[in-house]
């Protein structure tokens, strides 16, 4: 028979798993201080915060910045929170090999999908959603106070650094800042599909 007992954990071990939010940092928006802070705004959430990620080889930002290790038993899982001012939000991007869930924990927003932003559903507080991997999806403050997204991210270890910006980004940032900044956001990470400049 199975052993169905549980885990004994000290106070000091359980201290070391949990993460006060009053002692974090958001973390670095990729490309600030070499792109144009007004690329850089569109391009991110206004703060950014990873609780937790799995350790890896070629770390993305969310791993480098997670304030704990873990969410590797089995397949591995970052966890971030959002914070977005009214009309805020990444731009259109999808996971090639992780998926993604939103958790809205205050304010109102639109999770919007497809290759053009042609899809959307409202969050409200406590509504959850789990995007499959390779769908472009955003999401945006549509509320006129300030909102937060709790942000699940799960996949296989060492496929973590798998987002990709739909082309229609592109065309949007060529149209609004030239087409000179997609070669010099490509230079900072970001990669944009098969849109051809």
């Amino acid at each position: 028979m199975a052993d169905l007992s549980s885990t004994s954990v000290s106070d000091e071990q359980m201290a070391r798993r949990i993460v006060r939010f009053k002692d974090m940092q958001p973390r670095p928006k990729p490309g600030a201080g070499v792109i144009p802070d007004e690329v850089v705004a569109f391009m991110t959430a206004t703060e950014n915060y990873s609780y937790m990620a799995p350790a890896m080889e070629g770390q993305s930002v969310i791993q480098r910045h997670a304030v704990l290790e873990g969410g590797d038993a089995g397949d591995a899982i970052s966890v971030s929170v959002a914070f977005c001012k009214p009309g805020d939000g990444p731009a259109l991007h999808h996971h090639m090999k992780t998926v993604e869930a939103f958790f809205c924990l205050s304010g109102t927003f639109a999770l919007t999908w497809g290759d053009r932003g042609e899809h959307s559903t409202i969050l409200e507080p406590w509504d959850f959603i789990h995007v499959p991997k390779g769908v472009a999806r955003t999401f945006t403050n549509v509320g006129d106070t300030d909102g937060a997204l709790l942000v699940i991210i799960q996949g296989n270890k060492g496929e973590f650094n798998d987002v990709v910006n739909a082309p229609y980004v592109a065309e949007q940032l060529s149209e609004r800042f030239g087409p000179d900044i997609i070669g010099e956001l490509e230079k900072t990470g970001r990669s944009f599909g098969s849109y051809f400049s």
